[in-house]
């Protein structure tokens, strides 16, 4: 074969094995990334033992020095170095137990992996013995036990963290930039175990302390701030035949964030990061989700231990479903259920989303929906109070039941009743009104494939297009009702296209139909008579989901006595 540099180079190395050291580095290379690496598998072997209280105590951030204290069980004095060792576990008896992992560790190999990365001191002691047990590690070279006085429990620190491969260490942050993720990572454990108490110190300084908690929402609330008890609705959902179990708080319709950072899965009490449940988390709120902003809160799965594989990442915060479809699908309903059940909301401080109500006023606006919310049986005497008092910059319609004030968006609540409007009529072949003089449009190479990919879905909503010569198109139907409004065909192709078109909760179908209703309704700084806005307030209210707009945004807030005084100063 042809010459070359490597060939040449490989021919003349023999193959032989690595000594104990360069393989304690590679396999803690794949565990230990960073402090907050040696926090998690230290503090999930404090998990594993029952530990009530786990304390981290830090310098430098982790840099120099990373200390795990825990009440747990402890390790007795003779498995003291064997638990130093790779892969040295009490978790696993046999090859048949990796496929039913109910522990957070089951490897072995995260002391071991610990050890490889800098100096560590292991002291333990279990509630059976007088006295605690103390040995040190470094790389792979394990020293002698000591006895010595300790407390039930373990503890173990680490120092000088990646002193050996200053390569890594120079991959490190600062240190406010590594406790912050050290941080972030124990709050987001300390979900998932309310009933353990959590410490953070770091040089010498106490950062925050997480008392056991009683109720879950109790550490929900000290994790997420005080504001989230009333943004979060408590999930319980139990599917028997499959045997499994969704736990949790999910954020209500409008309250959300700008990122996915603040949605937090655990899978048989193990913290996993997943895409498909986000996606699930997502598909549970439907079109309620706001482009741009995403709902928040905790989603606790439980599973029988041999459905889930456990064994897909070196640091196992990825796990892989035996029946993926089916978890996806239970998560799902799991949220839609939550969120649709008669509860109440929050859009903000002192702001809630408003409950249904019924006025009785006659409809002008085109395409009125007929199907009945199933929560208007919920309030029948609330309609005979409610009165819409007018516009607020042509944009807000105002109404009032004398206790609370209650602000439609105009185009958003006109927006969510097309919506569901023609989600109820497409493809019954009755949606779409043929226009006597058709509207001819030119559309861009772009905005000609865009069509041409959603024509169907189109046609499904009532907008009938024909190719009308080169680059130009013939609208010869509008969904039923619309006859008298004009809409931007191009404008909704644009807006199917753009960067933050795609959402996982709405579909490809129901995307076009909240696009087409979207461009079909009144808009802001447009001006309602007062029996259309009284008509727009009884119409929403009819709605299956009446709080948001297709895309997610609120269409009603509602600010009763209490908001008010609070923002007038008086209490």
């Amino acid at each position: 074969m042809g010459g070359g540099f490597l060939p040449d180079v490989l021919a003349h190395d023999s193959i032989r094995l690595l000594d104990e050291a360069t393989v304690a580095q590679i396999a803690a290379g794949e565990v230990i990334e960073r402090p907050v690496s040696v926090v998690k598998e230290l503090v999930e072997n404090s998990l594993d033992a029952g530990a009530s209280h786990v304390w981290v105590e830090l310098a430098d951030g982790g840099r120099d020095a990373i200390s795990v204290k825990d009440d747990g069980s402890g390790i007795a004095a003779d498995d003291l170095k064997v638990a130093l060792a790779r892969h040295a576990t009490s978790k696993l008896h046999s090859p048949d137990d990796l496929y039913a992992v109910t522990t957070l560790g089951f490897r072995g190999e995260g002391l071991a992996s610990v050890a490889a990365a800098g100096a560590l001191e292991l002291t333990s002691r279990r509630a059976d013995q007088e006295f605690g047990a103390h040995v040190q590690a470094c790389a792979a070279a394990i020293g002698e036990v000591a006895t010595v006085a300790a407390p039930v429990g373990t503890k173990v620190v680490v120092r000088d963290l990646f002193d050996a491969l200053p390569a890594r260490r120079e991959y490190l942050k600062s240190p406010q930039a590594e406790l912050s993720r050290i941080s972030s990572l124990l709050s987001r454990l300390a979900l998932g175990w309310p009933a353990v108490g959590f410490a953070l110190r770091n040089d010498g300084r106490e950062v925050w302390a997480l008392p056991p908690a009683r109720h879950s929402v109790d550490r929900i609330e000290a994790v997420f701030g005080k504001a989230a008890r009333g943004a979060l609705r408590e999930i319980v959902f139990e599917e028997t035949p499959q045997r499994e179990r969704v736990r949790g708080h999910v954020s209500a319709t409008g309250s959300d964030r700008p990122s996915r950072q603040h949605q937090v899965f655990f899978v048989n009490r193990r913290l996993v990061r997943s895409s498909s449940l986000s996606a699930a988390w997502l598909a549970g709120h439907g079109s309620s989700s706001m482009v741009g902003r995403y709902p928040f809160g905790m989603i606790s799965i439980d599973l029988p231990a041999q459905d889930i594989d456990v064994n897909v990442h070196p640091t196992k915060v990825e796990v892989r479903f035996a029946h993926a479809a089916q978890v996806f699908d239970t998560v799902r309903r799991a949220v839609a259920r939550t969120l649709r059940a008669p509860a109440v909301g929050t859009y903000g401080p002192g702001t809630q989303a408003c409950e249904p109500a019924l006025t009785t006023a006659s409809s002008q606006l085109e395409f009125s929906p007929t199907q009945t919310a199933p929560e208007m049986s919920l309030f029948p005497d609330a309609a005979a109070a409610v009165r819409v008092l007018g516009q607020v910059d042509r944009t807000y319609v105002l109404a009032t039941d004398g206790n609370e004030v209650l602000i439609l968006d105009q185009h958003a609540a006109h927006e969510r009743i097309a919506y569901e409007a023609i989600v109820a009529s497409a493809g019954r072949g009755d949606g779409a009104a043929t226009l006597l003089f058709p509207t001819i449009v030119e559309l861009t190479p772009d905005q000609a494939a865009t069509f041409h990919e959603f024509e169907r879905e189109f046609s499904e909503a009532g907008v009938i297009v024909e190719r009308f010569g080169h680059g130009a198109y013939r609208i010869c139907g509008v969904p039923s009702g619309y006859e008298r409004r004009g809409f931007d065909f191009a404008k909704m192709l644009d807006d199917l296209t753009a960067d933050d078109a795609p959402r996982e909760g709405l579909g490809r179908r129901n995307r076009v139909l909240a696009t087409v209703a979207c461009h079909s309704v009144v808009r802001a700084h447009q001006t309602l008579t007062s029996q259309e806005q009284s008509a727009l307030y009884e119409r929403l209210l009819h709605c299956r989901d009446p709080h948001t707009c297709p895309h997610g945004r609120p269409t009603i807030v509602r600010l009763d006595a209490a908001a008010l005084a609070k923002t007038f100063k008086r209490v």
